[in-house]
């Protein structure tokens, strides 16, 4: 009975085991001898080997590679999302993905990956602005060396070149955007040995160069430790991969020749010894003809150069031995001779003017002692008549009647000269009365806020004499007296803008920066003439994506900006009609936008809105008033702030103007309220200067 189970848990046992065998037979014979589908992860910005265009679709040589790998061995390739390199890593190392598409041998990572094979070499270099004179790495060393934190060529260069500058980046997003600032003149790329256009992957580098190769490391294959037989499957699958199949994708990503195997080089020399037999059996039988055609050519030839050399405006002449051997019509007409003889055997230098003599028959030397050729220069020339003219001259080393010589081709700019003077002179005759014009409106505007200042404060001063009803019980003054102080303040933003204007075109417009939070300055702004908007049947509504933004900016200026935006809005927008204020966010700079759903502005009169003096509708016809100055100052103070401003309308349905405005912070200052700058009084004093053309 012992004996007999025994006999039965030794037959189990053996079923078992044959069971677990088999199993993981399939499973092996599953995943590995003949899988439908391998997971390989993606680097997301590594260009040109593996990255992730705007569409999200994998690009890359190692992508295309991989490809072809599939479709080599009949397997689907699957591709991982956009990831790091250490989330990469992590994956292979959790087996949640089979394959890494390419990765440097290194110690830390053979402890969880098995390594295969190399793909393909991977060069790292040290690229510098082409205006930089350097040797090798030691020559740029002071100048600092972009590099990001993660990358081997950091380690490699702390640990052989000590001495060298680092300027660490988190990634290469950050290097390149520093090289485009300008603040980083040398790099360090990966790029693969036969990429001959690093530029053409990384635009910012386009005016680099290659200055040395620091080192080469190749590229291999990473899979799961352990994961023997996947990795033999992708050595073997690569063995499968035709040498066009490899060279095609290479040839793709490098602008490359494909590679020569020895196949190759038997079928090329075949073929081209072919094409030099045929190419030589038609020279033969054609060669009596071409020798026939090209004797006619050069006949023809000759005859044409002839009639080129008659009617050529510029002066063309040979010198051999310091003598003038042949000469052109057009020569004789420029040095004011009668006939060629009178200059034929005569030497050039006796035709310059004596002061430049030294110095052409020294340009003549070392172009027959060189062998070179000269840019044009000018010179002056003394004709027959004594008159002196300018002239352009080059010249170059020929052979003539079997002798070396010096052509020189000679033209008169004398007329070009006298033109350019002209034009100086007019130019210089603008300038003066731009000069002018600037210092009149200058001095006017200031001779005309004296008297106006006088005025409005008249009528202020009447206006808060509460206890005196003698001005009160006037009729005419009450029917008046806003009227009067709506012009007076209309005049005052006239004066104001024509300041300012002059200020600009001088230089020397003051802009007070300093940190405010941008949201509130426009806010508040806004609000303030809430009240006002409303009482013109028009709703106003301010909307942002952020509630304080700290920004370098100059809030007395960002407030005008807003209220001479809100003064257009308001002129232009009917009853029941909208005006809509938005702030957003975009990082690198902050969005005003101004927008209405007035009468909107015609395409035409679009790009002309910002020029001074320029309004969109014409003076006899226009519905609102304005001296076409405000929108040209709102452009410049934007400018001030380093900004820009934009204009996006359509006729009958309103106009959005967008101000975008640099996110930059002072070092070192805290952010200034917004009312700690302005009284309330101060406000309404400016609201009513800004709205001062806009009439009930």
């Amino acid at each position: 009975m012992k004996i007999q189970i025994k006999r039965i848990l030794k037959t189990c046992i053996l079923i078992a085991i044959i069971l677990i065998i088999c199993t993981s037979i399939s499973k092996t014979e599953k995943i590995f001898e003949n899988p439908e589908k391998i997971k390989i992860t993606v680097i997301s910005e590594w260009k040109p080997f593996s990255y992730v265009d705007r569409e999200g679709n994998p690009k890359g040589i190692l992508i295309d590679f991989w490809k072809a790998w599939g479709k080599a061995n009949n397997i689907e390739v699957e591709f991982n999302r956009p990831t790091s390199w250490a989330k990469s890593l992590e994956l292979i190392k959790n087996g949640e993905e089979n394959i890494h598409l390419g990765l440097f041998y290194k110690e830390d990572r053979a402890e969880y990956i098995d390594f295969g094979s190399p793909i393909i070499d991977l060069m790292t270099g040290i690229y510098i602005q082409e205006d930089i004179e350097a040797f090798n790495i030691n020559d740029i060393k002071d100048l600092g060396i972009g590099v990001t934190e993660k990358n081997y060529a950091k380690y490699y260069m702390e640990k052989n070149y000590p001495d060298i500058k680092l300027l660490v980046y988190k990634d290469l997003k950050q290097v390149m955007d520093a090289v485009d600032k300008g603040e980083v003149k040398a790099v360090c790329v990966d790029y693969h040995n036969n990429i001959r256009k690093i530029s053409y992957y990384y635009p910012e580098l386009k005016e680099f160069e290659l200055l040395q190769t620091i080192y080469t490391q190749p590229l291999r294959i990473g899979v799961k430790k352990g994961e023997k037989e996947l990795l033999t499957l992708i050595n073997d699958g690569i063995e499968k991969m035709s040498i066009g199949e490899i060279e095609g994708v290479k040839s793709k990503w490098e602008y490359m020749t494909i590679y020569l195997t020895k196949e190759k080089v038997q079928k090329y020399t075949l073929i081209s010894s072919i094409i030099v037999i045929i190419f030589l059996v038609i020279n033969i039988l054609f060669l009596k003809y071409r020798i026939k055609q090209g004797i006619k050519r050069l006949s023809e030839s000759e005859e044409g150069y002839k009639k080129l050399l008659k009617l050529c405006p510029d002066g063309i002449f040979v010198q051999q031995k310091g003598k003038m051997v042949f000469v052109n019509e057009a020569t004789v007409k420029i040095l004011g001779q009668d006939s060629y003889k009178t200059i034929n055997d005569k030497n050039f230098i006796e035709f310059i003017k004596e002061d430049y003599r030294e110095t052409v028959q020294d340009i003549i030397n070392r172009v027959e002692n060189l062998n070179i050729n000269t840019p044009t220069f000018e010179e002056k020339v003394v004709k027959s008549n004594g008159k002196v003219i300018d002239v352009e001259i080059a010249m170059n080393v020929i052979t003539y009647k079997g002798k070396s010589a010096v052509l020189t081709i000679i033209r008169d700019i004398s007329e070009r000269k006298e033109r350019e003077e002209e034009k100086q002179n007019i130019l210089m005759e603008k300038l003066k009365y731009e000069r002018l014009k600037t210092e009149f409106f200058s001095n006017i505007s200031h001779e005309f806020r004296t008297p106006l200042n006088i005025l409005l404060g008249s009528i202020q001063l009447i206006d808060k004499v509460s206890n005196d009803n003698v001005y009160k019980q006037n009729e005419y003054y009450k029917k008046y007296s806003p009227i009067m102080k709506q012009n007076c303040y209309r005049l005052l933003r006239l004066i104001n803008n024509l300041i300012d204007m002059t200020k600009i075109d001088a230089g020397f417009l003051k802009m007070n920066f300093e940190n405010h939070n941008i949201v509130q300055v426009v806010e508040d702004t806004t609000m303030s003439v809430v009240e006002y908007i409303k009482s013109k049947d028009i709703n106003i509504i301010f909307d942002t994506d952020i509630e304080e933004k700290i920004v370098m900016c100059d809030a007395d200026k960002i407030e005008r900006i807003i209220l001479n935006l809100l003064s257009n809005a308001i002129k232009f927008t009917k009853k029941d009609g909208s005006i809509f204020v938005n702030i957003y966010d975009e990082n690198e700079v902050v969005r005003i936008s101004v927008k209405d759903t007035g009468i909107g502005i015609l395409k035409e009169e679009q790009e002309t809105i910002f020029e001074r003096f320029r309004q969109a509708h014409p003076l006899l016809n226009r519905e609102r008033e304005g001296s076409g100055i405000g929108l040209s100052l709102v452009k410049s103070i934007v400018e001030e702030h380093k900004g820009n401003v934009y204009l996006n309308s359509e006729y009958g349905k309103g106009s959005e103007f967008i101000i975008e405005i640099p996110s930059n912070v002072k070092i070192q200052q805290e952010p200034i309220v917004s009312d700690e700058i302005y009284s309330d009084e101060g406000k309404v004093e400016k609201i009513n200067i800004e709205f001062s053309d806009i009439y009930s």
